[in-house]
Protein backbone atom coordinates (compact mmCIF):
# COMPACT_ATOMS: atom_id res chain seq x y z
CA UNK A 1 0.00 0.00 0.00
CA UNK A 2 2.73 2.37 0.95
CA UNK A 3 4.86 1.67 -2.42
CA UNK A 4 0.90 2.75 -4.31
CA UNK A 5 0.41 5.83 -2.17
CA UNK A 6 3.32 6.98 -0.60
CA UNK A 7 1.63 9.85 1.08
CA UNK A 8 -0.11 7.57 3.23
CA UNK A 9 3.09 6.13 5.05
CA UNK A 10 3.02 9.84 6.67
CA UNK A 11 -0.49 9.07 8.26
CA UNK A 12 -0.78 7.22 11.62
CA UNK A 13 -3.61 6.47 14.15
CA UNK A 14 -3.17 10.09 15.59
CA UNK A 15 -3.76 11.64 12.24
CA UNK A 16 -6.67 9.32 11.62
CA UNK A 17 -8.47 9.80 14.38
CA UNK A 18 -7.96 13.74 14.67
CA UNK A 19 -9.97 13.46 11.02
CA UNK A 20 -12.55 11.22 12.61
CA UNK A 21 -12.91 13.81 15.63
CA UNK A 22 -13.20 16.81 13.54
CA UNK A 23 -15.84 14.92 10.74
CA UNK A 24 -17.82 14.16 13.33
CA UNK A 25 -18.32 17.22 14.91
CA UNK A 26 -18.85 19.00 11.87
CA UNK A 27 -21.21 16.39 10.98
CA UNK A 28 -23.44 17.21 14.57
CA UNK A 29 -23.19 20.90 13.91
CA UNK A 30 -24.25 20.35 9.89
CA UNK A 31 -27.11 18.33 11.69
CA UNK A 32 -28.11 21.21 14.49
CA UNK A 33 -27.77 23.93 11.93
CA UNK A 34 -29.85 22.09 9.25
CA UNK A 35 -33.55 24.08 8.89
CA UNK A 36 -32.41 26.54 11.59
CA UNK A 37 -31.97 30.68 11.32
CA UNK A 38 -28.55 29.88 12.41
CA UNK A 39 -28.34 29.02 8.61
CA UNK A 40 -29.39 32.57 7.26
CA UNK A 41 -26.48 33.97 9.61
CA UNK A 42 -23.95 31.92 8.47
CA UNK A 43 -24.84 33.15 4.74
CA UNK A 44 -24.49 36.47 5.92
CA UNK A 45 -21.14 36.22 7.39
CA UNK A 46 -20.06 33.97 4.25
CA UNK A 47 -21.27 37.19 2.43
CA UNK A 48 -19.14 39.67 4.47
CA UNK A 49 -15.77 36.92 4.00
CA UNK A 50 -16.34 37.66 0.47
CA UNK A 51 -16.81 41.19 0.48
CA UNK A 52 -13.87 41.28 2.84
CA UNK A 53 -11.80 39.61 0.33
CA UNK A 54 -12.89 41.66 -2.59
CA UNK A 55 -11.77 44.78 -0.47
CA UNK A 56 -8.20 43.21 -0.20
CA UNK A 57 -8.16 42.67 -4.25
CA UNK A 58 -9.23 45.94 -5.09
CA UNK A 59 -7.76 47.78 -2.13
CA UNK A 60 -10.95 49.34 -0.75
CA UNK A 61 -8.70 50.02 2.64
CA UNK A 62 -12.02 51.68 4.47
CA UNK A 63 -14.55 48.69 4.30
CA UNK A 64 -11.01 46.70 4.81
CA UNK A 65 -11.02 48.58 8.33
CA UNK A 66 -14.52 48.58 9.02
CA UNK A 67 -14.98 45.12 8.45
CA UNK A 68 -11.42 44.03 10.51
CA UNK A 69 -13.21 45.66 12.88
CA UNK A 70 -16.57 43.79 13.22
CA UNK A 71 -15.12 40.49 12.58
CA UNK A 72 -13.35 41.00 15.57
CA UNK A 73 -16.81 41.77 17.74
CA UNK A 74 -18.41 39.02 15.49
CA UNK A 75 -18.24 36.11 17.50
CA UNK A 76 -19.33 37.69 20.80
CA UNK A 77 -22.19 39.00 18.94
CA UNK A 78 -23.05 35.71 17.25
CA UNK A 79 -23.06 34.23 20.82
CA UNK A 80 -25.33 36.92 22.43
CA UNK A 81 -27.92 36.44 19.57
CA UNK A 82 -27.99 32.56 19.33
CA UNK A 83 -27.21 31.48 22.96
CA UNK A 84 -30.11 29.57 23.57
CA UNK A 85 -29.17 27.46 19.79
CA UNK A 86 -25.94 27.15 21.15
CA UNK A 87 -27.26 25.73 24.42
CA UNK A 88 -29.40 23.59 22.98
CA UNK A 89 -26.80 21.99 20.75
CA UNK A 90 -24.61 21.20 23.61
CA UNK A 91 -26.81 19.81 25.66
CA UNK A 92 -28.12 17.09 22.84
CA UNK A 93 -23.93 16.55 22.23
CA UNK A 94 -23.79 16.07 25.95
CA UNK A 95 -26.32 13.67 25.67
CA UNK A 96 -25.58 11.73 22.72
CA UNK A 97 -21.80 11.64 24.80
CA UNK A 98 -24.26 9.61 27.43
CA UNK A 99 -25.85 7.46 25.20
CA UNK A 100 -25.69 4.46 27.54
CA UNK A 101 -27.50 6.37 30.06
CA UNK A 102 -31.11 4.93 29.10
CA UNK A 103 -34.21 6.78 30.11
CA UNK A 104 -36.05 5.81 33.05
CA UNK A 105 -38.51 3.05 32.15
CA UNK A 106 -42.72 3.72 33.80
CA UNK A 107 -43.80 0.93 35.23
CA UNK A 108 -47.38 -0.48 33.03
CA UNK A 109 -49.48 1.09 36.77
CA UNK A 110 -47.88 4.85 35.68
CA UNK A 111 -48.47 4.46 31.91
CA UNK A 112 -52.30 3.09 32.39
CA UNK A 113 -52.34 6.14 35.22
CA UNK A 114 -51.29 9.11 32.88
CA UNK A 115 -53.40 7.31 29.99
CA UNK A 116 -56.87 7.26 31.92
CA UNK A 117 -56.04 10.53 33.39
CA UNK A 118 -55.47 12.07 29.73
CA UNK A 119 -58.82 10.68 29.05
CA UNK A 120 -60.88 11.81 32.22
CA UNK A 121 -59.60 15.31 31.28
CA UNK A 122 -59.48 14.97 27.70
CA UNK A 123 -63.68 14.55 28.39
CA UNK A 124 -64.22 17.10 30.80
CA UNK A 125 -62.53 19.67 29.12
CA UNK A 126 -60.24 19.95 31.77
CA UNK A 127 -56.42 21.79 30.64
CA UNK A 128 -53.47 19.01 31.00
CA UNK A 129 -49.71 19.41 30.89
CA UNK A 130 -47.40 16.51 32.01
CA UNK A 131 -43.57 16.05 31.74
CA UNK A 132 -42.27 12.92 31.62
CA UNK A 133 -38.05 13.52 32.17
CA UNK A 134 -35.80 11.71 30.21
CA UNK A 135 -31.76 11.27 30.16
CA UNK A 136 -31.39 15.18 30.73
CA UNK A 137 -32.35 16.81 33.95
CA UNK A 138 -35.12 19.56 34.22
CA UNK A 139 -34.26 20.98 37.21
CA UNK A 140 -34.28 24.88 35.89
CA UNK A 141 -38.07 23.94 34.62
CA UNK A 142 -38.98 23.29 38.52
CA UNK A 143 -37.51 26.31 39.74
CA UNK A 144 -41.00 28.31 39.66
CA UNK A 145 -43.23 25.00 40.74
CA UNK A 146 -43.54 23.29 43.74
CA UNK A 147 -41.69 20.41 44.94
CA UNK A 148 -44.26 17.33 45.46
CA UNK A 149 -41.79 13.83 45.37
CA UNK A 150 -45.37 12.09 45.33
CA UNK A 151 -46.38 8.78 44.06
CA UNK A 152 -48.49 8.77 40.92
CA UNK A 153 -51.93 8.09 41.59
CA UNK A 154 -54.95 9.22 39.62
CA UNK A 155 -56.60 10.92 42.30
CA UNK A 156 -53.63 13.06 42.71
CA UNK A 157 -53.28 13.96 39.34
CA UNK A 158 -56.95 15.11 38.61
CA UNK A 159 -56.94 17.18 41.96
CA UNK A 160 -53.77 18.76 40.11
CA UNK A 161 -55.46 19.34 37.24
CA UNK A 162 -58.72 20.28 38.67
CA UNK A 163 -59.70 24.04 37.55
CA UNK A 164 -59.49 26.78 39.64
CA UNK A 165 -57.15 25.01 42.09
CA UNK A 166 -53.59 26.52 42.61
CA UNK A 167 -51.41 24.53 40.36
CA UNK A 168 -53.89 23.93 37.56
CA UNK A 169 -51.85 25.82 35.11
CA UNK A 170 -48.69 25.06 35.14
CA UNK A 171 -47.08 21.05 34.38
CA UNK A 172 -46.88 18.30 36.38
CA UNK A 173 -43.02 16.83 35.81
CA UNK A 174 -42.06 13.53 36.64
CA UNK A 175 -38.78 12.12 37.29
CA UNK A 176 -38.11 8.17 38.08
CA UNK A 177 -41.88 7.24 37.97
CA UNK A 178 -42.99 10.00 40.38
CA UNK A 179 -43.95 13.21 41.07
CA UNK A 180 -41.23 15.43 41.27
CA UNK A 181 -43.15 19.01 40.89
CA UNK A 182 -46.36 20.91 39.74
CA UNK A 183 -47.11 24.04 38.98
CA UNK A 184 -44.07 24.45 36.63
CA UNK A 185 -43.62 27.36 34.26
CA UNK A 186 -42.38 25.56 30.61
CA UNK A 187 -40.30 27.65 27.55
CA UNK A 188 -42.52 28.58 25.23
CA UNK A 189 -41.81 27.33 21.86
CA UNK A 190 -40.56 29.23 19.07
CA UNK A 191 -42.21 31.70 16.48
CA UNK A 192 -42.80 29.46 14.44
CA UNK A 193 -45.55 27.72 16.36
CA UNK A 194 -47.07 30.61 17.93
CA UNK A 195 -50.64 29.36 15.81
CA UNK A 196 -50.63 27.03 18.98
CA UNK A 197 -52.18 27.67 22.44
CA UNK A 198 -49.96 28.19 25.59
CA UNK A 199 -49.94 24.67 26.40
CA UNK A 200 -49.11 23.06 23.16
CA UNK A 201 -46.54 25.71 22.89
CA UNK A 202 -45.07 25.06 26.45
CA UNK A 203 -45.08 21.84 25.34
CA UNK A 204 -43.40 21.56 22.40
CA UNK A 205 -40.47 24.47 23.66
CA UNK A 206 -39.62 21.70 26.63
CA UNK A 207 -38.94 18.96 23.92
CA UNK A 208 -37.18 21.60 21.98
CA UNK A 209 -34.59 21.96 24.97
CA UNK A 210 -34.48 18.72 26.34
CA UNK A 211 -35.73 14.81 25.45
CA UNK A 212 -38.43 14.80 27.50
CA UNK A 213 -41.85 13.26 26.79
CA UNK A 214 -44.70 15.81 27.18
CA UNK A 215 -48.52 15.10 27.45
CA UNK A 216 -50.95 17.90 26.79
CA UNK A 217 -55.03 18.15 27.08
CA UNK A 218 -56.25 21.00 25.30
CA UNK A 219 -59.21 22.52 26.95
CA UNK A 220 -60.70 23.77 24.16
CA UNK A 221 -60.75 21.20 22.22
CA UNK A 222 -60.35 18.15 24.27
CA UNK A 223 -57.65 16.92 22.51
CA UNK A 224 -54.93 14.80 23.71
CA UNK A 225 -51.39 15.90 22.10
CA UNK A 226 -47.83 13.79 22.63
CA UNK A 227 -45.24 16.19 22.05
CA UNK A 228 -41.47 14.81 21.68
CA UNK A 229 -38.14 16.37 20.01
CA UNK A 230 -39.76 19.39 18.86
CA UNK A 231 -42.62 17.59 16.96
CA UNK A 232 -46.25 17.41 18.48
CA UNK A 233 -48.70 14.27 17.55
CA UNK A 234 -52.78 14.21 18.26
CA UNK A 235 -53.76 11.40 19.76
CA UNK A 236 -56.79 9.74 18.37
CA UNK A 237 -57.73 7.28 20.98
CA UNK A 238 -56.23 6.65 24.11
CA UNK A 239 -55.43 3.19 22.98
CA UNK A 240 -53.09 4.75 20.26
CA UNK A 241 -51.93 7.40 23.26
CA UNK A 242 -51.21 4.03 25.76
CA UNK A 243 -48.59 2.48 22.78
CA UNK A 244 -46.78 6.05 21.83
CA UNK A 245 -46.40 5.95 25.74
CA UNK A 246 -44.70 2.64 25.45
CA UNK A 247 -42.73 2.98 22.56
CA UNK A 248 -41.71 6.78 23.83
CA UNK A 249 -41.03 5.82 27.61
CA UNK A 250 -40.48 2.13 28.19
CA UNK A 251 -37.66 1.95 25.38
Amino acid sequence: MSEWFPELSFVNWRDALDVALVTFLLYRLFLWIHGTRVVSALAGVLLLVAVYCASYYFGLYTMIWLLDNLFDSLLLVMVILFHEDIRQWLSSFGLLSFHWNRRSSLSDRIIDDLVWVCGRCARAHIGLLIVIEGRQALGDMMQGGVVLDAQISRELLMTIFFPKTALHDGAVIIRNGRICAAGCILPLAKMAHQHFGTRHRAALGATEVSDAVVLVVSEERGQISLARGGHLAVMDTTKQLKESLIHACQK
